[in-house]
């Protein structure tokens, strides 16, 4: 007669080991890539939002214009007297597009939900959420040293970025084909140059760190402290990024005074 024991499975269940990708990231029965449909939710929450202004305004009732309160110029994180000291919008200004052309919003949710749904399961949500938000502080970095201080800038073009970099990265690392990936980057980067009102810089600072992101996820081998050796190369990206802001502040101040 057979017995059966809930704690016996339980316990066998905790004590085997835990499945993982290449990259390191557990595997899920729950593949979906929630990190990617969250941002992408508090975009386009956050557009309708920027563009209650132009009707309601029109009523003659206030709303806030989240459109000026996120945007960053590089003149936000100087100590001009006509800017206040508001480094965060190094990254709120890649939640907020132009109120004024929806296809800047559509081209930047489109690949954060193709690129996204790729790369998330593959490296997991946690090491996913920092590749994003590294990536957009890294577009706001190139914007602070390569941009007209007083020109605002928004969008999240350099996460998006970031994102073609990291694919690029691990899919060579995976013997995939990154060829696709290398036609899509130079086609962008060549509009991002040619196009009008269109920040390459931000293209290319995002994509800049999105590359050194997977670097740091896909070249540390297998091993006991390989989420701690991860964790610690993005670690480096982050401060190198903050040192790269605190350099960058006295150029903008010379121009703001």
């Amino acid at each position: 007669m057979g017995f059966h024991c809930p704690q016996c499975v339980e316990e066998a269940r905790r004590r085997r080991p835990t499945q993982r990708t290449q990259f390191g990231a557990p595997v899920r029965a729950d593949e979906r890539p929630v990190v990617t449909w969250t941002v992408i939710g508090i975009c386009v929450v956050l557009y309708g939002l920027q563009v209650l202004p132009q009707y309601l305004g029109a009523a003659g009732a206030w709303v806030p214009d989240l459109t000026q309160y996120f945007a960053y110029a590089p003149l936000y994180t100087s100590e001009s007297p006509l800017y206040p000291l508001e480094p965060w919008r190094m990254l709120t200004s890649a939640l907020v597009h132009s109120p004024f052309n929806a296809v800047h919003l559509l081209f930047n949710m489109v690949a954060l939900w193709f690129i996204g749904r790729v790369l998330e399961p593959a490296i997991g949500r946690l090491r996913h959420l920092a590749l994003l938000v590294l990536s957009a502080l890294g577009g706001s970095v190139a914007v602070l040293y390569l941009s007209d201080p007083t020109v605002p800038t928004l969008g999240a073009s350099g996460a998006v970025f970031g994102l073609f970099g990291a694919l690029f990265i691990l899919l060579r690392a995976s013997g995939g084909q990154s060829g696709g990936v290398i036609v899509l980057v130079g086609i962008n980067m060549l509009v991002s140059f040619t196009v009008p009102n269109i920040s390459w810089q931000g293209h290319l600072g995002g994509l800049v760190v999105g590359l050194l992101c997977a670097l740091a996820i896909s070249k540390v081998p297998r091993g006991k402290n390989r989420a701690r050796v991860q964790w610690a190369g993005l670690g480096a990206i982050f401060l190198l990024l903050l040192v790269l802001t605190a350099v960058g502040i006295p150029m903008v101040n010379v121009y703001g005074s």
